[in-house]
C-alpha cells in the first residue's frame, strides 16, 4: 500500500489568528492535528509545540526498541503524550505570556500495516472504509464525559454548553489521559485528522460525502475547508487526508 496524503489549514471568517497547527509527513508515516488554546501566544505555542516537538520524543523512543510490538507501540504513543503534557504545563507556569496554554491532538502513526490513533480532547481521527464513516477516536470534553456517566442523553451533547470544554488536552495541569487504538490498515482505506472546526461546520453526512468522492487527498481537503468554511467558519478549521492507495488503483486528480 501506498500512502497519498496532504494536509491544509485555514483561520476562518471570524478569528484574526490561526491557532491551530498540522504535520503531514509521509516519510515518517505520522500525521498530527493540534488545536491551541489558551490565547495566540499561548494557543500557537502550544500547538506548535505538539506538531514539532511530539514527532522527536516519538522516533526516540520508537527506534529504541528493536522490532516494536503494537502493544508497545500503543504504550509508547500514550505515555509520551502524558510527557509532553506535563513538559508544557511545567513551562506554562515559568512564563507570563504562555500561561494557561493548551492543545489538542489527533494523531495517525502507520506502521508495519497498523495505523495507531491517539487524541486528547476534541480533534478527531475518521476512518472512510468500503463507503463507511467510522469515527475513530472519542471527544474528551465536559459533555462528553456528562454523556458517559448518564448525566446528559447523547443528543443534547452536541448542543449542550460544555461541549467545546475540554477534559483533557495537552497542557493540562495533572495526568493526562490520552486515548488510543490500533487498527489493521486495508487497501482503499482514507483516514481524516481534523479540528472541531471542521465539525462545526459539517455533520458526519456531510463528512462521508465528500470523503466519499474519488479525488485526490489535496481536492478532498480544499473540498471539506472550503465547505465547512461557507457553512459555519467561526473557528479555525484543520484538515489532513491520507489514503492508504490500492497499488492497482490511484485516486483521480478530478
Amino acid at each position: 500500500m501506498e500512502i497519498l496524503s496532504a494536509g491544509l489549514t485555514d483561520v476562518g471568517y471570524k478569528r484574526q489568528h490561526n491557532e491551530d497547527a498540522f504535520l503531514c509527513d509521509e516519510k515518517k508515516r505520522l500525521f498530527i492535528v493540534a488545536d491551541g488554546m489558551g490565547g495566540r501566544a499561548a494557543g500557537e505555542t502550544a500547538s506548535q509545540a505538539v506538531v514539532t516537538v511530539l514527532p522527536l520524543l516519538l522516533k526516540e523512543k520508537i527506534q529504541a526498541l528493536d522490532t516494536p510490538t503494537p502493544g508497545q507501540i500503543t504504550f509508547i504513543i500514550g505515555n509520551t503524550l502524558a510527557e509532553l503534557s506535563e513538559h508544557l504545563y511545567r513551562q506554562s507556569q515559568e512564563f507570563p505570556e504562555i500561561k494557561g496554554l493548551g492543545s489538542t491532538a489527533a494523531l495517525l502513526f502507520i506502521h508495519h500495516e497498523m495505523a495507531y490513533v491517539a487524541c486528547a480532547g476534541d480533534s478527531r481521527v475518521y476512518l472512510l472504509r468500503e463507503k463507511r464513516l467510522l469515527q475513530i477516536t472519542k471527544d474528551q470534553t465536559i459533555a462528553a464525559a456528562l454523556v458517559r456517566t448518564g448525566h446528559l442523553s447523547p443528543d443534547k451533547a452536541a448542543c449542550h454548553p460544555l461541549s467545546h470544554a475540554l477534559e483533557e488536552f495537552i497542557g493540562k495541569e495533572g495526568q493526562l489521559h490520552p486515548g488510543v487504538w490500533c487498527k489493521k490498515l486495508r487497501p482503499g482505506d482514507r483516514w481524516l485528522l481534523c479540528s472541531d472546526g471542521l465539525t462545526k461546520g459539517l455533520t458526519n453526512e456531510g463528512l462521508a460525502r465528500l470523503l466519499s468522492t474519488r479525488v485526490s487527498p489535496q481536492e478532498v481537503c480544499h473540498d471539506l475547508v472550503s465547505t465547512a468554511k461557507e457553512n459555519d467558519g467561526t473557528d479555525n478549521i484543520t484538515v489532513i487526508v491520507v489514503d492508504m492507495a490500492d497499488s492497482h488503483e490511484q485516486p483521480s486528480e478530478g
